[in-house]
């Protein structure tokens, strides 16, 4: 069974290190990758890969899709349901809406998602969780190893927490938080509001830039508390990440967080308010093996996700 891969945009942004990813699961279960002629294809879709703004997006989408290998297959990502704006939202929605109705299946990485595209575009999706990754090891560790440290793991963007992780450090007298990865393109004016919004609290703010497996890993295993403040993520790389360093994250209760903790409810910590948190992160300090575990042996984050790929691409060619 050969199958085309496409995923635009840098390679190390997630959801193209998840189509790849993905596509090395399911080798091993019959599911080669192809250049050129194959059996079906697979896309990666986040309208921030495909275009300018959503509509763009989903006409390049619809352009793209009428010159590939049928059946087509693709996995949507931040899929539009929670949008504190409901005119963003609904715009979302027609986009993902286009792009859904292209497909001969679609798939989301979690149940929350799968009832948000139902209820924004009509369509139902097979449900296959993210895939965790155990990232290589060897680094050394970064200059901050070894003071008390709260970190936030991926992009600096709007509504990702780093806000709230400053002002929960301050509370808890954490003198550094650190933002593991870079600040996202077109969001320099957050990454000055956030600076400023430590330095009036006292807490020193360390934004990393992108760092390479080995050195993610490396600051990972350095955080003294794992934390994960975003509240409306509908599926959450960066959860699978800490977990695939072999941490137990802090997260804030969210349909996405409160599913996965439904399924394994020793695999994070959920906090609704701030004096929960602020619990949360007392306890971490006391006791750090609590946030501890051996790389990749978090929560199981769903079924073994190349059997589920490609068993879904069998049933998509037998129909």
């Amino acid at each position: 069974m050969r199958v085309l891969v496409h995923a635009p945009g840098p390679p190390r942004h997630g959801v193209v290190r998840h189509a790849w990813l993905v596509a090395r699961l399911a080798e091993a279960h019959g599911a080669r990758s192809a250049v050129g002629a194959a059996d079906l294809t697979h896309v990666q879709f986040t309208d921030a890969l495909f275009g300018p703004d959503v509509a763009a997006a989903a006409t390049a989408f619809e352009v793209w899709a009428a010159m590939v290998p049928r059946p087509l297959v693709v996995t949507l990502h931040d899929v539009p349901g929670a949008d504190p704006d409901p005119a963003r939202d609904a715009r979302r929605g027609r986009g993902y809406a286009r792009v859904a109705a292209v497909a001969d299946a679609v798939v989301v990485s979690s149940e929350h998602e799968a009832a948000n595209l139902e209820r924004s575009t009509g369509r139902s999706a097979a449900v296959i969780p993210l895939p965790v990754e155990t990232l290589p090891t060897g680094s050394a560790p970064p200059a901050w190893a070894g003071r008390p440290t709260l970190a936030v793991l991926g992009f600096v963007y709007p509504g990702k927490g780093h806000a709230d992780a400053i002002d929960a450090a301050a509370r808890s007298g954490i003198p550094l938080v650190a933002a593991l990865g870079a600040v996202a393109d077109g969001h320099a004016e957050l990454h000055r509001e956030l600076r400023e919004r430590a330095a009036d609290r006292g807490v020193d703010l360390l934004v990393t830039g992108s760092l390479t497996d080995a050195d993610l890993a490396a600051a990972a295993a350095a955080a003294t508390v794992p934390l994960a403040p975003a509240r409306r993520v509908s599926a959450s790389g960066s959860l699978a990440t800490w977990i695939g360093c072999g941490r137990r994250p802090v997260a804030a209760r969210g349909p996405y967080t409160a599913e996965l903790a439904a399924r394994h409810p020793d695999g994070l910590w959920l906090y609704d308010t701030d004096a929960e948190l602020d619990a949360a992160v007392a306890a971490c300090q006391a006791d750090p093996s609590w946030t501890r575990a051996e790389p990749g042996a978090g929560p199981d984050v769903g079924p073994d996700v190349g059997a589920a790929h490609a068993a879904l691409y069998r049933r998509v060619l037998a129909c």
